[in-house]
């Protein structure tokens, strides 16, 4: 009977120490369920690091191009010397009438844009001329583009004239930078542009 007590005892202690067993290792298994699951998590972590540390050196090298971009531009427009040109080089090749009137300067964020309206009469010829002056002067120090061209024949000059005398309306715009512009600020405004769309 002592043995079969000892014997029941033993089994007793088998098995509460097998349930025990059994109870760790699935606790083992959860935990190493939740280890990898970590792991994972951890990695995804590590590379949202890295892409925002690449994100942030793009943003860099892209702000420092718009500064370069900008410096590029001219710091100020004056009116009177861009209107002053115009005048010029419209009288140096004997245009009639050479009319500039100077629009309001309108902020483009990193640039500022200001239009110049211009109209005067003359051949073709001297059209081409003119538009190749303006050419030249904006490989010195000035950008000048062409955003409006309209060439008409003109009803106030002589018929019997050997050349066709045209009305030339031309609107130009000018630029300068904007010394104020912080390009961060414009590339976080996109960011949280994008975020809201998704």
């Amino acid at each position: 009977m002592l043995l079969a007590w000892a014997f029941y005892s033993g089994y007793e202690v088998y098995n509460e120490n097998s349930v025990k067993i059994e109870g760790v290792k699935e606790r083992n298994q959860i935990q190493r369920a939740k280890l990898k699951k970590t792991e994972r998590q951890l990695k995804q972590v590590k590379k949202f690091q890295e892409n925002l540390e690449e994100s942030k050196s793009r943003v860099k090298e892209v702000v420092e191009k718009i500064s370069e971009m900008q410096k590029q531009l001219p710091s100020d427009i004056k009116d009177i010397e861009v209107t002053g040109k115009l005048t010029d080089f419209a009288t140096m090749l004997k245009m009639v009438n050479p009319e500039v009137t100077p629009a309001v300067e309108v902020n483009r964020n990193f640039y500022f844009s200001k239009d110049y309206n211009l109209d005067m009469q003359g051949t073709y010829l001297q059209a081409l001329i003119f538009f190749e002056k303006l050419e030249n002067l904006s490989k010195q120090d000035r950008i000048l583009n062409v955003k409006y061209l309209k060439l008409s024949v003109s009803e106030s000059a002589d018929s019997r004239s050997r050349f066709k005398i045209l009305d030339q309306t031309t609107t130009l715009e000018a630029y300068r930078y904007n010394e104020y512009y912080d390009a961060t600020k414009d590339i976080q405004e996109e960011k949280n542009k994008v975020k809201k769309d998704e």
